[in-house]
């Protein structure tokens, strides 16, 4: 099932790229397909992207032991958030 806000958005939203001539499905049909194909593409170009950047931090062997100290440091950071923040009955 979808978010039902972004199924009120399209509900509000493309009806005014549809042309009044045009009755039927067919428009709407279209207008969705562009928006999954679009869509598909763009989280498609994100994957590859990201895949080819990982690959080429991970063989450099500084950049992998900063990002290990960098992680380190953040989950201290967090845990030293966690003792000072106060349970809530």
């Amino acid at each position: 099932m979808t978010n039902p806000k972004v199924a009120l958005f399209f509900l509000a939203f493309l009806p005014q790229f549809v042309s009044t001539t045009h009755s039927g499905p067919l428009p709407f049909i279209i207008l969705g397909l562009t928006f999954t194909l679009t869509g598909g593409v763009w989280c498609m170009l994100l994957a590859i992207s990201s895949s080819l950047a990982t690959d080429k931090l991970r063989k450099n062997p500084k950049v992998s032991s900063l990002l290990n100290k960098l992680t380190g440091i953040i989950f201290i950071g967090m845990g030293l958030n966690l003792i000072r923040a106060k349970a809530t009955p």
